[in-house]
């Protein structure tokens, strides 16, 4: 598996509120199936992405807290929907990220 785009991690300060970068690192992306949401009356279609990371501790502390961490990609913003280290194997970790709706 290549994991060859950047992606940085942050997590936003419980007392702050800023958002402080955890970790740049390399993913594989793609996207995930779609879904549709409907706002002021109008169907729109929120981009979620994979992203799939080799397994490092960090990673792992998302699980528990999931509302505090996003992730950068290209310049845009992902919140944090999904975490999933497979069995527990520590081998990789899939972080499904939702693009924040301006």
């Amino acid at each position: 598996m290549i994991y060859d785009k950047p992606v940085v991690l942050q997590k936003q300060n419980e007392t702050t509120e800023e958002w402080e970068t955890v970790l740049r690192l390399h993913a594989r992306v793609n996207k995930t199936g779609g879904s549709q949401t409907f706002a002021a009356g109008a169907d729109q279609f929120p981009a979620r992405l994979n992203f799939d990371f080799r397994y490092c501790q960090v990673l792992e502390k998302i699980c528990y807290q999931p509302e505090l961490y996003r992730l950068i990609y290209r310049g845009h913003t992902f919140q944090v929907i999904d975490y999933d280290d497979y069995l527990e194997q520590h081998k990789t970790v899939r972080i499904v990220g939702k693009l924040y709706e301006q």
